[in-house]
């Protein structure tokens, strides 16, 4: 824990020894029509305080989110103290036409009392709302998917309608990047993009906590010839912290250290991605980035120490450049990808 508490960007982890429960809670989400007039953000901010300070003590999750004009939630806990929370909500006037998408019981995962976010659409009002309506016609029939594919189908969807069950039986590969300094994963992501010429989606996520209340996350969809797709996710370090990181890890086929010259800024990222994964029970497959001389038996032995597999994408003996940096790493995630 010492490497935490010595983190040169002051970052802190207020639930380091939080873990997501074994046991099965109730999950449901909605999806309803906006109605505030003025900035969504300021608003979600008065949201998230009184949630905050409400929802912990009813053993009450919750993840909200605002794209296109609609706000979608994501709530867990006793199906008692959901009913009481939905019926609630149904009476507040910032939101109408609620629409129940999903609701079952199960694994949960959100760990946090309060997650928020805001997307940048890159689609119409139109269109999500008839992605709402098919969602909430399959779950009127009974047919609806596991509440994390619910989520993602609305606030993150995948590029020409891939269906939700495919992208949920792996066959599109998600990985998450994170830089052990500076913003190099989100420079790498829109050096990519300019290559590729696809879009990169922008997100903001506020949590819970007073050392991450604003943490930005973007990411970019590209097709692969032996999968469905590939989305590369640049997160913040200090979404470590978040909520919605914790509640995404189990979908990430590989989460990628694109690492820097000092050693010990590596080793501290790693402990912590290491960290985050061990409180949701996942072990995705560990790939470090970088030039040669940035790698260490201590890095491969601790990410394995932990049952994760540890990749090295070597990129020579300089510091690279965006290119070789993509380069490699390329090699990488088609060789995970043909396993």
């Amino acid at each position: 824990m010492s490497q935490i508490q010595q983190d040169p960007d002051n970052t802190h982890w207020p639930d380091s020894n939080s873990e997501v429960a074994s046991q099965d809670t109730g999950r449901l989400i909605y999806a309803s029509i906006c109605s505030i007039d003025g900035p969504v953000l300021d608003e979600m901010r008065r949201i998230r305080d009184h949630a905050v300070h409400n929802n912990d003590k009813f053993g009450i999750r919750v993840a909200l989110m605002h794209r296109c004009g609609w706000f979608v939630e994501w709530i867990e806990g006793p199906p008692d103290g959901i009913r009481d929370l939905l019926a609630r909500v149904s009476l507040d006037t910032r939101h109408r036409s609620l629409k129940v998408v999903h609701e079952s019981v199960g694994k949960p995962r959100l760990v946090k009392p309060w997650i928020g976010s805001i997307a940048e659409p890159n689609e119409s009002t139109g269109e999500f709302a008839r992605r709402v309506m098919a969602l909430h016609e399959r779950h009127l029939k009974g047919k609806g998917f596991e509440p994390s594919s619910v989520w993602r189908s609305l606030c993150s969807p995948l590029p020409g309608h891939v269906e939700v069950a495919a992208a949920r039986e792996g066959s599109y590969q998600r990985v998450m990047m994170m830089s052990a300094a500076r913003t190099d994963a989100f420079s790498l992501l829109q050096w990519v993009a300019n290559r590729e010429k696809r879009p990169v989606v922008h997100r903001r996520f506020a949590g819970a906590a007073r050392d991450a209340l604003d943490v930005e996350s973007d990411y970019l969809d590209l097709p692969d010839q032996a999968l469905q797709g590939r989305r590369l996710i640049a997160n913040a370090r200090k979404g470590l912290a978040m909520g919605m990181t914790h509640a995404f890890l189990p979908d990430y086929a590989a989460v990628v250290l694109v690492m820097d010259s000092d050693s010990g800024r590596n080793e501290g990222l790693l402990e912590r991605i290491l960290t985050a994964c061990q409180q949701v029970h996942h072990q995705p497959v560990i790939i470090g980035l970088g030039a040669n001389g940035w790698f260490s038996g201590a890095l491969r032995a601790s990410a394995e120490a932990r049952g994760h597999r540890w990749i090295e994408a070597r990129t020579g003996d300089d510091a690279p450049d965006l290119s070789t940096q993509w380069w490699a790493l390329r090699q990488a995630l088609d060789g995970l990808a043909g396993t």
